[in-house]
């Protein structure tokens, strides 16, 4: 595994190299052309290094510790940061991250995990504070009560959920709904994904879209309870059963404008699985067929692992501080929102090493454990920069693997706690000021 993150590494420092050294590819990642062109403190190089670092402090002190990282005297100015960096594209840290995880794939082939064949592929959106600026209400909206205006964002993300990486993460105004970022996705989707969505996600629309890709994409959606289709199915007491599922005329509109033409008699053939819980009954759409080698006895284990895509956002949230954004800007907020991203697959996968160390060294333990994410975490960004700008980033790798073993943490299995529904603005832990961060 060492020897695979040393690659990976280097690919993601080569990229930083080409895209810096070629004109061309710099004019992609660029707002305006001619950006960049010019020497000064920040380059391409270092700034997409210094995002990429997440400024969760003060952003004087986050300056100056980068660049005594750098091991160079001179200093720039936060005015001169935030600058530079209305310059960059944040299309840049989307296609590091799918750099970063096309090599993961790549390089890690004989450890990758699958079910039955499948990436299994979990789907959900989550609603992103934002500080209430005039700018960024007029771009990303929000919602209003009585008491005000919430200004936020609408996410969704992609996620491996068995080997733990974001694979398509987007970021859109508030009323752009996460159900039009999952369409738009559809179609970057691979025919070895098994896409598990929650009931946000059950239209007539959605599945069609991944019937009717070139190459069917498998999926599992928790069907709505309301629907009259799924109340007679329930009714009737079977555990699965193959049933028409017709369209309505939200989805002849919405497909229409996807570039589908469908009328009223358009039917499509979905299998319908009977879920049974201690207190309800659940009901989940596919297109697992039984005969493929799929027995409703899976379903119920197979879309509990759905929940993983949710810790991941919790993390992103609560760990990594992602509602705390370094800049007031909608593209500052984007930059931010991607290269969260980007350093959460990295850990994901630099982890991996001392995961595995640690599992095969267990001994006389209650419960198995794993590596302590939070500190983990802080461990890389203390390491980042050195990762990226040291001749040797071999010595960085192990000295991160030695920490990432130390003070594992149980996992406690089978733990349940009843969801509380919280005002959307109490959900973060982390708040943030326009004129405040932490300086420590």
């Amino acid at each position: 595994m060492l020897d695979a993150n040393l690659k990976i590494i280097e690919e993601l420092k080569a990229f930083i190299s080409i895209v810096s050294e070629t004109p061309e590819i710099l004019e992609k990642f660029s707002i305006k052309k001619g950006s960049f062109t010019r020497e000064r403190k920040l380059p391409f190089s270092r700034l997409v290094l210094l995002i990429a670092k997440l400024c969760k402090k003060t952003l004087g002190l986050e300056i100056d510790k980068f660049f005594e990282e750098l091991n160079i005297e001179i200093r720039c100015s936060v005015s001169a940061f935030s600058q530079q960096r209305m310059k960059l594209d944040s299309l840049f840290y989307e296609i590091w991250n799918k750099l970063l995880y096309e090599s993961f794939y790549h390089y890690y082939e004989p450890a990758i995990k699958r079910w039955k064949g499948y990436r299994l592929v979990a789907a959900d959106g989550s609603s992103i504070s934002l500080i209430n600026k005039p700018v960024l209400e007029e771009y990303f909206g929000g919602q209003s009560n009585q008491s005000g205006t919430f200004v936020q964002a609408k996410a969704y993300y992609c996620y491996d959920v068995l080997n733990e990486l974001i694979l398509h993460a987007k970021i859109e105004p508030y009323r752009f709904g996460e159900l039009n970022m999952a369409y738009s996705t559809i179609d970057s989707l691979e025919e070895d994904m098994l896409m598990i969505y929650d009931r946000n996600f059950c239209n007539f629309k959605m599945v069609a879209l991944h019937l009717w890709q070139e190459k069917e994409i498998k999926f599992v959606i928790r069907a709505k309870e309301t629907q009259n289709l799924i109340k007679t199915f329930i009714e009737g007491g079977a555990q699965s059963e193959i049933v028409d599922l017709r369209t309505t005329p939200a989805a002849i509109e919405g497909l229409y404008k996807s570039g589908y033409i469908v009328n009223k008699d358009t039917i499509l053939k979905i299998r319908l699985v009977r879920v049974e819980l201690d207190h309800s009954v659940e009901v989940l759409m596919t297109n697992l067929w039984e005969e493929e080698g799929h027995p409703s006895s899976e379903f119920k284990e197979l879309y509990f692992k759905r929940w993983c895509v949710e810790t991941n956002i919790s993390i992103q949230k609560n760990i990594l501080q992602l509602e705390s954004f370094s800049g007031l800007t909608p593209l500052s907020i984007k930059q931010d929102f991607y290269a969260t991203v980007f350093i959460t697959n990295l850990h994901s996968i630099l982890i991996k090493e001392a995961q595995q160390t640690i599992e095969n060294s267990q001994t006389k333990r209650k419960y198995p454990m794993k590596v302590n994410r939070n500190k983990s975490y802080g461990k890389l960004k203390m390491h980042l920069i050195s990762l990226f700008i040291n001749n040797e980033p071999v010595d960085i790798l192990q000295l991160l693997n030695d920490h990432f073993i130390r003070d594992p943490i149980p996992i406690r299995i089978n733990r349940s706690f009843p969801r509380i529904i919280k005002n959307r603005q109490s959900k973060t832990k982390h708040k943030t000021y326009a004129n405040y961060k932490p300086a420590y």
